[in-house]
């Protein structure tokens, strides 16, 4: 007889929990946020993505213990020449910073009270312009796919150590910008138009977040090495199984795609836009959850 796996969560270990998903689910947001803005230029989207990135700075800054331990590396760095460009967590720190000044740029085109500073004007000239658009899309997108590679290239747990990680964070955060753009629209911030387009778009990436969800507890399950069958199994069918099937696939898959297909053949109802928007969303921050947390160390023969 096998003797017992002695299981390590990460989590009790290196404490990535709920506040590291709360960070990813922030910044996966205003990454592909950043990415919808070249299409719909409304201040309430230019909002989200500055907030969004604010805040989920700060909860990784915070997440370090000492505020000041993230600007005191920085500065040591690049006076004594230093940096590790191969360090994850170094390119993510220079994107997210560099994606913050540029999300800084529509929220003071938009700002009312900022049009009184003549020389602010060059603000509301850049946001429109070609070059500015497509370099925030593109900091946007790699800041998402970045939230991936920093879980895929954590060492010691199997779980993460996968491409579909990268791939599955760009599709979640996806849902949740439809999510955000429709809630946008329901408060007054977007035209209908806008609305049927995300919608239609949200139903065909529900699909196929779905499929990526289940080909990661697949390929988990069937070809991972022994500490990703552990992590797949808790997710499936142990401790984590609940915030899986209940949290990321039904409140966050299927409620979304059954809502938009409704909404297609029926009609738009408010009510029922303002479920599926807060369920994808809740959907995408549970995702991100009972990933890290299902998380374990490879055990030891």
């Amino acid at each position: 007889m096998s003797a017992p796996v002695d299981l390590h969560a990460q989590a009790a270990i290196a404490h990535w929990g709920w506040t590291i998903a709360w960070f990813l689910w922030f910044v996966g947001i205003a990454g592909m946020g950043s990415v919808a803005y070249v299409f719909v230029r409304r201040a309430a989207l230019a909002y989200v993505i500055f907030g969004s990135l604010a805040v989920g700075i700060g909860l990784v800054t915070g997440h370090l213990s000492r505020w000041w331990n993230l600007p005191r590396v920085i500065f040591n760095m690049v006076v004594h020449g230093t940096t590790n460009w191969g360090s994850w967590m170094l390119i993510g720190t220079v994107l997210l910073t560099v994606h913050l000044f540029l999300a800084l740029v529509p929220v003071l085109a938009h700002l009312e009270c900022a049009r009184r500073f003549r020389w602010l004007d060059w603000t509301r000239s850049l946001q429109t312009g070609t070059v500015y658009l497509g370099v925030f899309a593109g900091v946007g997108f790699m800041v998402t796919v970045y939230s991936g590679f920093l879980i895929s290239d954590a060492a010691g747990i199997p779980l993460w150590n996968t491409a579909l990680i990268p791939v599955l964070w760009v599709i979640s955060s996806s849902v949740a910008t439809i999510a955000v753009l429709e809630l946008c629209h329901l408060f007054g911030g977007l035209d209908e138009r806008v609305s049927h387009f995300s919608l239609r778009l949200g139903i065909g990436l529900d699909a196929l977040k779905l499929f990526a969800v289940l080909a990661f507890l697949h390929v988990s399950l069937s070809v991972g090495s022994t500490g990703a069958r552990l992590a797949a199994t808790e997710m499936v069918s142990g401790r984590y199984a609940l915030m899986t099937w209940l949290g990321v696939i039904s409140v966050g898959i299927l409620i979304p795609l059954a809502l938009g297909l409704r909404t297609v053949w029926r009609g738009p109802r408010k009510p029922l836009l303002f479920v599926s928007a807060v369920s994808a969303l809740t959907g995408a921050l549970l995702l991100r959850a009972v990933v890290l947390l299902a998380g374990v160390f490879e055990p030891l023969a």
